[in-house]
């Protein structure tokens, strides 16, 4: 009895701490690569990352948004992180990815849409939305999309094939 009192003691003294560091430090993405490696990826480890702004704007069902994101491009972070296959010719091209949500709301990609030589769409993972920490840990953003449909809130998950 004597130590989950101790435990509850130290999460209450540690609690406003964590929520002060905003939910996403607190959480990262999951990558599972198509080498059925599986990749944590941090805040910290995004950071580390070249950065990117963009502005992106697109129509959700509550109007339109409009925003100016800071993260890194997504191409960026599943190379920096060996999760793309390129053992031939253009394996790559033949790759798919899943991005999936905490709510576990998930859209399909083909690699070659963001891959440099060929579609060079810059999604990102975001960290930061008008100078802030985006509320509900990482989002990717598809610039360019008129429909919101393909940003991704809390993303938690990648899954590539």
């Amino acid at each position: 009895m004597g130590h989950r009192l101790i435990i509850m003691a130290l999460l209450v003294a540690l609690a406003p701490g964590l929520a002060a560091a905003g939910p996403a430090a607190a959480q990262g993405i999951e990558i599972s690569s198509a080498k059925g490696a599986v990749i944590s990826i941090s805040a910290a480890s995004l950071a580390k990352l070249p950065g990117i702004e963009q502005d992106a704007r697109f129509q959700t069902a509550k109007g339109v948004s409009n925003g100016h994101y800071k993260g890194a491009l997504l191409w960026d972070v599943l190379k920096a992180n060996g999760a793309i296959a390129e053992t031939g010719h253009h394996d790559d091209l033949r790759q798919v990815f899943a991005v999936i949500g905490r709510d576990g709301y998930r859209i399909d990609f083909s690699v070659g849409e963001i891959a440099p030589e060929f579609g060079n769409k810059p999604m990102m993972i975001a960290t930061d939305v008008d100078g802030k920490p985006i509320a509900d840990g990482f989002r990717l953003v598809v610039p360019g999309d008129r429909l919101g449909a393909r940003n991704v809130r809390d993303v938690v998950r990648i899954e590539i094939r």
